[in-house]
């Protein structure tokens, strides 16, 4: 599934995605994969596998998706 981040809390170590069908799905940050917690922001697009847990969608195995104006936004020292 494919969606975007609407909020974040690094606090309380969770988020929440919006999917293209338009449900939102809370995510740990725990479940980044390939990806630092520093990377994400609000309206980073991201794909993720959906699991049903205590009564609420969450989303798992979270990847943050490249854009592409950010191949070298990893990048080296100015």
């Amino acid at each position: 599934m494919r969606g975007s981040i609407s909020r974040l809390s690094q606090k309380l170590g969770c988020g929440f995605i919006v999917g293209e069908d338009g449900r939102e799905a809370c995510f740990d940050l725990s479940s980044l994969e390939g990806a630092d917690i520093r990377v994400l922001s609000v309206g980073k697009t991201v794909e993720y596998e959906e699991h049903f847990g205590n009564e609420r969608l969450r989303a798992v195995r979270v990847r943050v998706m490249p854009t592409p104006s950010s191949k070298s936004a990893s990048g080296g020292e100015k």
